[in-house]
């Protein structure tokens, strides 16, 4: 005679089983989380070729949607083939379509760092060296505008003397007592330091490499991806489940899209303005200075800042009147990307405000660096998102109002009524209101509780 469990039984040996797992889990987590942060750092450097693909191929999918829905479809239409996603459509032509968009995107990709390369970086060298060999003409320069502002002013001159000469015996002493010594007796680990370093760069190419193949390979199957997912969120979950997750990821990837790609196209706007206004006013080194311009405004909020305090220290070294001549520039400019350019082209991305972007950028800067910068506006928008979206529906169960602005004078809801403070009268009466409330209820209490007693 089989003895065959009830379902009760299952169910409840399944959730134990699940909790002793989690249990274990977390046991491992806390006393041993530094083996399993390195196994999952281990993991990760060993995808990273695939995830600098995965990346690759998501930054270059609006281009290849513009290829195909502004330039390839028209034309295929106009011959009478069908590309849509319909089941009715040529699916022969249609993979014909996306492999010469691919082909077309690539080309585009790489005519542009070929570019990057070829014109850009040969006149970002120069000027560093120009930079590097005039170094003591710059300094001498400094020397002669600092002596000229502190001709007048004898007692801040010794002052400065005095810490310098303070600084200078201290790096001398550092040198000469901690740094020399440990290179003289450490060549051997200078020298693993120098073959791990160039084991890295070819770790990098290597992933570069394998990252560009699985972009090709993500952007010619990135609607089977998206299909199957659906698949599957559809198979293990409800259905109401389902539709919620779905909707998550199409924002979370309308999100990162508009914020990132828009962001990329105001930087490149604003590189190219910077350029043309240091060729007008004669700043010397130009393309130097609208780089670190255009790279650093991918930052949201500090990056400005961060370009023109560097555009302005390599300016100051040539020419202080440079310097404030492009200080001002960059002001003038920064606002027209703040209130104009960038506006238009990102709209309401995020839907953040000031407060929440300069957290977003803190906290996620200070957990991955400058990766987090510019990734963590656009996750932290969805956390945001999330958010809000929750205590609606709670509120919604609750039948209350999801507008916001009902809230911002409210003094307590009674019977779905929202009791506002609009005077010091209303408040006091409020107040009273609430106390009387609490009185009548303490009392109650207190009855009940000596009926009780009896």
């Amino acid at each position: 005679m089989k003895m065959k469990p009830e379902k009760n039984q299952v169910t409840w040996g399944i959730t134990i089983f699940a909790v002793a797992v989690c249990l274990m889990l977390a046991y491992y987590v806390i006393f041993d989380g530094g083996t399993l942060i390195s196994s999952i750092s281990k993991t990760v450097d060993s995808l990273s070729g695939i995830i600098i693909g995965i990346v690759f191929a998501y930054i270059l999918i609006p281009l290849l949607n513009g290829i195909e829905n502004r330039i390839l479809s028209p034309i295929y239409n106009k011959r009478g083939i069908d590309v849509s996603i319909s089941e009715n459509a040529d699916k022969r032509k249609r993979s014909q379509m996306r492999k010469i968009s691919i082909l077309l995107t690539m080309i585009i990709v790489i005519l542009l760092i070929y570019g990057l390369f070829r014109i850009i970086i040969p006149q970002l060298i120069s000027s560093i060296k120009e930079i590097w060999n005039n170094y003591p003409v710059y300094i001498r320069n400094i020397d002669e505008y600092s002596n000229l502002f502190l001709a007048n002013n004898p007692d801040l001159q010794d002052l400065i003397d005095s810490q310098l000469d303070t600084y200078y015996e201290t790096l001398s002493q550092y040198v000469t007592k901690k740094l020399m010594p440990v290179l003289e007796s450490n060549v051997n680990t200078i020298f693993k330091v120098a073959s791990k370093s160039f084991i890295s760069f070819i770790k990098v190419i290597f992933d570069m490499v394998v990252g560009f193949i699985v972009a090709i390979y993500v952007l010619n199957s990135k609607e089977r991806f998206t299909t199957k997912g659906k698949k599957i969120a559809y198979a293990v979950l409800k259905e109401e489940y389902a539709n919620e997750i779905i909707s998550g990821f199409r924002f979370v990837h309308n999100t990162f899209e508009n914020f990132i790609g828009g962001k990329l196209m105001d930087s490149l706007i604003i590189g190219i303005i910077c350029y043309i206004g240091c060729i007008i006013l004669g700043i010397p080194y130009p393309v130097l200075i609208s780089v670190i311009v255009g790279v650093t405004n991918i930052i949201p909020f500090f990056g400005p800042y961060i370009g023109g305090f560097l555009g302005a220290f390599i300016l100051v070294l040539i020419n202080p009147i440079s310097s404030l001549e492009f200080l001002i520039f960059v002001l003038i400019l920064q606002q027209f990307d703040g209130n104009i350019l960038g506006p238009k082209i990102l709209g309401g991305s995020t839907g953040l405000t000031s407060f929440w972007v300069i957290f977003s950028i803190t906290l996620f800067g200070g957990i991955w660096g400058v990766a987090g910068w510019l990734v963590g506006v656009p996750i932290f928008a969805v956390f945001y998102a999330l958010v809000s979206r929750i205590t609606n529906v709670l509120l919604i169960k609750k039948e209350l109002s999801t507008d916001t602005q009902k809230y911002q004078d409210l003094a307590y809801i009674d019977k779905g009524e929202y009791k506002l403070l609009t005077d010091k009268n209303n408040t006091r009466y409020n107040a009273v209101n609430e106390r009387s409330t609490f009185k009548k209820m303490f009392n109650f209490n207190i009855k009940t509780w000596n009926k009780k007693k009896k």
